[in-house]
């Protein structure tokens, strides 16, 4: 996988993939769609299950769906502190340099975390048909930045937000665990953990932002300071992580 020539592809101004990091990005792309293929048609059927099951004792009062965007979150953590610990050593062995990987795992995170949003947001909108056809009330347990299921874009906003502040603390976490091992690594566990911690608190729409906003008596900011804030935040992770990886000794498998 070693860069034979010069040529860079562009995604848009000023940035800017060299042909290794498209490669590392297809494929970790498409490892990601072999796991949703099946991932997102289980949780579909489950949750319209779920329904079925409480329909038949009691009325639906609630969104259902909600409550499934809670597992994603942990899934694609697992999944970030992954590629940085077993794919990154892969690829800078095979001769990709570490900010050409860095750089792959980034657009990577980016992209996946877009791809789950927006499965989340088509499921919202049709639980919200769903709900309207059957005269159930679409209610949701906690607060949100959209008002129903079929205000798409702040929908889409949030659960972006939410999921990209988990992979990135995922790749945080797989960063100081390969650069400074498990002891140092689990005394700078409560930092890596920051990002998912700090965009669940500003945006309070799971029962962890929502618990801690209570907690520590801090109201959900306006939007667009949100919005400013939560792009901050993901930003220095994303600059911790750089700074973590960009000289680490790749261990080698004996």
């Amino acid at each position: 996988m070693s860069i034979a020539a010069p040529v860079r592809i562009g995604l848009g101004p000023g940035a800017r993939l060299s042909p290794a990091e498209v490669v590392i990005t297809r494929r970790l792309i498409g490892e990601n769609w072999r796991i949703a293929r099946w991932a997102w048609p289980a949780a579909a059927l489950i949750a319209v299950a779920v329904g079925a099951v409480i329909a038949q004792f009691t009325p639906v009062t609630k969104s259902i769906w909600e409550n499934a965007a809670q597992w994603p979150r942990w899934w694609l953590f697992a999944m970030a502190i992954a590629l940085v610990t077993n794919y990154l050593p892969i690829v800078v062995t095979h001769g990709v340099t570490r900010r050409a990987a860095i750089r792959a795992v980034g657009v990577t995170s980016v992209l996946i975390g877009l791809g789950w949003a927006a499965f989340f947001v088509v499921g919202q909108v049709i639980e919200q048909f769903i709900y309207n056809r059957l005269g159930w009330p679409d209610e949701m347990d906690g607060p949100h930045l959209y008002d129903d299921g079929y205000d798409v874009l702040p929908m889409l906003a949030e659960y972006w937000l939410v999921f990209l502040s988990y992979l990135v603390a995922g790749a945080l976490v797989g960063a100081i665990y390969y650069r400074f091992g498990a002891i140092r690594g689990t005394l700078l566990l409560p930092l890596a953990l920051l990002p998912a911690v700090a965009i669940e608190i500003l945006t309070s729409t799971g029962w962890l932002g929502a618990g801690l906003q209570d907690g520590l008596s801090i109201a959900r900011p306006a939007v667009p300071a949100l919005m400013i804030t939560s792009v901050v935040v993901l930003s220095l992770a994303a600059l911790a992580i750089q700074m973590v990886l960009r000289d680490v000794p790749i261990h080698s498998k004996k």
